[in-house]
């Protein structure tokens, strides 16, 4: 609801900056009309630009993210960011009900949710790792699925979102805890117990 709000904002400041931005420069301006005209347009443009640019416009209109539009920007992640982990998704996501899954490795399955129609509202990593290579492989696994959902976050920022939820730490020796965080449109959080965790990201 935050996104349309902010959506609806932004369109209607392009919408009655302009007019009210060439009123006064024809009041107070010294150029001409034709100047002015062109100073208002520039304005504008460098606004809209300024804002799709900080992803205010752009990315909230495209509201729809359909298993196979997951699978497709998680593989490009993967290809882009982990090349040599093997852990791109090959075959197709079929939705069973309302549900679909994935299988990592024997510990470590992607589970995802979606609406009536169609559109992902939840994907969830279940994770127990028994070994570093395994926590390895998980905290991979996490940050494609990090950069899939938030794409303008680069490297450092998906590092940060993880030390939010704790899971740069060895969540083996918690008995148990709760974190959440959010970044954009996307709300992650985790639960660990004993060293078996479930990652949440909830697209809102």
């Amino acid at each position: 609801m935050l996104s349309y709000v902010k959506i609806g904002a932004m369109l209607a400041l392009c919408l009655f900056i302009p007019p009210l931005g060439w009123l006064f420069m024809y009041k107070y301006s010294p150029f001409d009309r034709n100047a002015n005209i062109a100073i208002a347009a520039i304005c504008t443009a460098f606004f809209i630009y300024a804002n799709i640019s900080a992803g205010n416009l752009g990315k909230d209109f495209d509201r729809s993210l359909t298993p196979e539009v997951f699978r497709e920007k998680f593989n490009a992640s993967a290809r882009k960011l982990a090349p040599n982990l093997n852990l791109t998704i090959d075959a197709p996501l079929d939705v069973d009900g309302k549900i679909f899954r994935h299988e990592f490795a024997p510990q470590l399955t992607l589970e995802g949710t979606v609406d009536a129609d169609g559109n992902i509202t939840a994907l969830k990593i279940f994770a127990a790792p028994e070994n570093q290579d395994e926590s390895f492989k998980t905290l991979n696994v996490l940050g494609l699925l990090i950069a899939t959902l938030n794409p303008e976050l680069d490297v450092d920022d998906r590092s940060e979102v993880l030390r939010d939820l704790r899971m740069l730490k060895n969540v083996a020796a918690e008995d148990a805890y709760d974190w959440t965080t959010s970044r954009g449109n996307v709300e992650y959080s985790i639960h660990a117990d004993a060293g078996n965790v479930t990652f949440t990201a909830a697209l809102k």
